[in-house]
């Protein structure tokens, strides 16, 4: 089944908020409900609806300066930084986080033109979600100290 984005409409909201993630990435990521409570409205972020045949299978957040500037260690304007990918508990292992981020670059011409590359960081305990960005074209550009232990910058060139 083909994967899109969509920019959150307000028929993906249930869905969202019944996404289900393994304990295990409890750590990683915050949860689409909790976006769905802070993101719609802020102007330096838009919540992304990762659709699988038409039906959520996850969300992610773009994020312009001060959101996206918190990752690098001097702000870059010609970024746009991606954060919280999640992608249902059922739904993973099909591709879905891999389809989703290989549609990224096309979304964020879209909705961005002026930018140049997407950022993100992923923490070192998670090296499957290094291989789903790797997969799409990220490549690790630095190190940095996160919350909660070391991460891997990682950088997709928009060009």
């Amino acid at each position: 089944m083909p994967v899109t984005l969509q920019s959150v409409q307000p028929d993906h909201a249930a869905a969202l908020r019944a996404l289900t993630l393994p304990a295990a990435q409890a750590d990683f990521t915050t949860h689409p409900a909790e976006l769905l409570d802070s993101v719609p409205g802020d102007p330096q972020r838009q919540l992304i609806t990762v659709l699988r045949g038409g039906a959520v299978a996850g969300a992610f957040v773009l994020a312009v300066g001060a959101y996206r500037d918190r990752y690098l260690t001097a702000p870059d304007p010609d970024a746009v930084a991606l954060s919280s990918l999640s992608v249902d508990a059922a739904q993973q292992g099909r591709g879905v986080g891999t389809a989703a981020m290989r549609a990224l670059p096309g979304l964020v011409r879209a909705l961005y033109p002026l930018a140049r590359r997407v950022i993100l960081v992923v923490n070192q305990r998670n090296p499957g979600a290094r291989r789903v960005y790797e997969k799409a074209g990220f490549q690790v550009t630095a190190t940095r100290e996160g919350r909660i232990g070391p991460q891997w910058v990682m950088t997709l060139p928009l060009d």
